[in-house]
């Protein structure tokens, strides 16, 4: 299981954010939509599209990155220059785009299959992992890499990151002792590029407002 490919950040993310075998989401949407949102602005950042400057999105490359999750984005992105605040890109991006963006690459790359149950009030559609070992890895690699006092590569230390800012810690980092815990703070910390850390930032902002407006 350790040789498995890594996949795109905001694909690791989702994947981490549902059961495993059945593909209950962890999260409430909101939660879900506001990191995976993040998740696809940190890859364009991979990408070398993006920059993060003073809180907003700098574009420094507008040519398509070939893949149609991203590159959806950018082009939303372009058409909507004069609005550059990553908090804002981030809650426009959770109302549903983001998650509808990776479950359809997840879906093209046949690790989720959608599943359609037909009802009284209508046709209810959901998406389960198609490998419950493929979607457990990016946690379990994550978990395995600190236990053994390894480095985090800059996308897992991102992922990472979304974990903590989104809640996910409470559900999938349940067996990292307070030395684990830790050590991937200090990883994260030292390691990470600041606007990747403003982005997980936000992210946790994002978040918390979020909450806070339920409860409101």
């Amino acid at each position: 299981m350790a040789s498995s490919p890594q996949l795109p950040l905001a694909d690791d993310l989702f994947l981490t954010a549902h059961d495993t075998v059945k593909g209950k989401s962890l999260l409430t949407p909101a939660t879900l939509g506001l990191g995976l949102a993040a998740a696809l602005i940190g890859e364009l950042v991979f990408w070398r599209r993006l920059d993060l400057v003073d809180g907003k999105l700098a574009l420094i490359d507008d040519r398509p990155t070939g893949d149609p999750a991203t590159t959806a984005v950018l082009d939303q992105l372009l058409r909507e220059g004069h609005h550059r605040a990553v908090r804002d890109w981030i809650s426009f991006l959770a109302t549903g785009i983001a998650t509808d963006l990776v479950e359809r690459r997840l879906s093209r790359a046949g690790l989720l299959l959608r599943q359609e149950k037909r009802g009284l009030l209508g046709s209810k559609v959901s998406f389960v992992p198609a490998d419950s070992m493929v979607a457990g890895w990016p946690a379990t690699r994550i978990r395995t890499f600190i236990g053994r006092g390894e480095l985090l590569d800059v996308p897992d230390l991102v992922l990472g990151g979304l974990i903590m800012a989104t809640g996910l810690d409470q559900h999938v980092f349940l067996t990292l002792d307070a030395r684990g815990r830790s050590a991937l703070f200090d990883q994260f910390r030292r390691r990470l590029p600041a606007m990747l850390q403003d982005l997980v930032a936000h992210c946790e902002a994002a978040v918390g407002d979020a909450v806070m407006a339920r409860r409101a």
